[in-house]
């Protein structure tokens, strides 16, 4: 079996990625065992002004966040005949879909690229080039 994970964030180039997934599964003589992950980035707090029930708040909100984009998703895998499980994550995105790519067992990354080109990428650095570098097995990047 073939594990795919997808890295969505609700973006256009994710959407695209999505599809991409969507178009191997149809395409595909393996079976596919697709995941898609949205990770939020957690509140950075300083300073002593913070309760530990405020930081619970926010990543509540933030997990509700992460699951309404994964809702997004979901709508368009179930609707393509796509088995699929979802998962919300708290944290650096690259780190996540490490986790994620070792928790589950995946053997590839799917993700959209903001397209920013090479000095873009080069000074502002990107949740793509990050992802490629941390994670152990091949990233598929779709524009």
């Amino acid at each position: 079996m073939h594990k795919i994970l997808v890295a969505f964030d609700g973006s256009e180039p994710s959407k695209r990625a999505l599809q991409y997934v969507i178009d191997l599964f149809r395409d595909s003589a393996r079976p596919l065992e697709i995941h898609v992950l949205n990770a939020q980035y957690g509140p950075v707090i300083y300073g002593d002004y913070f309760t530990s029930r405020m930081v619970e708040d926010v990543n509540e909100g933030l997990l509700t966040q992460a699951n309404s984009v994964l809702d997004e998703a979901a709508i368009l895998l179930s609707a393509a005949g796509v088995a699929h499980e979802t998962h919300a994550a708290l944290g650096n995105v690259a780190e996540q879909v490490n986790e994620a790519v070792k928790q589950l067992g995946c053997d590839t990354v799917v993700m959209g690229t903001r397209g920013l080109g090479s000095f873009g990428g080069l000074l502002l650095g990107s949740v793509a080039n990050r992802v490629i570098h941390e994670v152990s097995v091949p990233v598929v990047l779709v524009k």
